[in-house]
């Protein structure tokens, strides 16, 4: 028999004759065609666990490659490598989270290079990929390699076992939605279905809004469209590129 939830703000679980409750069932069936197209684009944010939010745009292929934009770089994820690209204006704020600084300090333009590592930094990234093998050194190194691997689980999560909650109505667009949420270990996943119709007539569009959270880590607000269409993700072959291990080299040299 399927016991009955109770939460402070989530509502009642209710049982079905297949011993699934009705939220457990909107649930997969809201996630399911994630799983069936392979293939999808995603749009959202990200959270650091110190509250920075950071924008993305990732396309995935089905097969584990993706590619797009996160925060102000271009992105792309092959197999273990990340090539990451950022606009020439924001390369001192990236080389600042590269290096840890918690505010980004103003770079000399005159300075020696052999004295300031963040300059060089900024120099060898100028028009370059950083090309790394995952794991990165650092977080910031990995580009959009979190974003497509969360995109990866939320296909999947549709067959993963645990409760699923109802939260309070919310609207979203002017649409009244009601978040479904199942958290198993540190991880919550929440998907939101339309509150008095079943989660088909949301993916009409083939959009479907989910989060993935990690307690203590980032978490993933998402926008996925696009189900099922082609995605082909090309090595940037014939760029600049530099590795981020003399990228982070640089900068511990810079700031010992």
């Amino acid at each position: 028999m399927c016991a009955a939830v109770l939460l402070a703000a989530v509502s009642v679980t209710s049982c079905t004759a297949d011993e699934r409750s009705d939220e457990a069932r909107a649930f997969e069936e809201a996630l399911r065609p994630l799983g069936e197209a392979k293939s999808f684009r995603m749009v959202g944010e990200f959270r650091g666990p110190d509250g920075s939010r950071t924008g993305f745009d990732a396309r995935l292929d089905g097969h584990g490659a993706c590619a797009g934009t996160v925060g102000d770089a271009e992105s792309l994820l092959i197999g273990e490598r990340v090539w990451t690209r950022w606009a020439d204006s924001a390369l001192p704020e990236a080389v600042s989270r590269l290096a840890g600084d918690e505010e980004t300090p103003e770079l000399d333009p005159v300075a020696d290079p052999a004295q300031d590592g963040r300059w060089t930094a900024v120099r060898l990234l100028r028009g370059s990929y950083m090309v790394t093998t995952l794991p990165g050194e650092v977080p910031e190194s990995e580009g959009i390699a979190p974003v497509c691997r969360t995109g990866s689980l939320l296909a999947e999560a549709a067959t993963g076992a645990g409760d699923v909650v109802s939260g309070s109505v919310t609207v979203r667009d002017g649409e009244r939605l009601r978040p479904l949420s199942r958290t198993a270990g540190p991880v919550t996943v929440r998907v939101y279905v339309p509150e008095r119709s079943g989660p088909k007539a949301r993916l009409g569009d083939h959009r479907v809004e989910a989060e993935y959270r990690v307690e203590g880590g980032r978490s993933f607000s998402v926008r996925f469209s696009d189900l099922g269409e082609p995605v082909t993700v090309h090595r940037p072959d014939g760029e600049q590129t530099v590795a981020s291990g003399d990228v982070m080299a640089v900068l511990r040299k810079g700031g010992a």
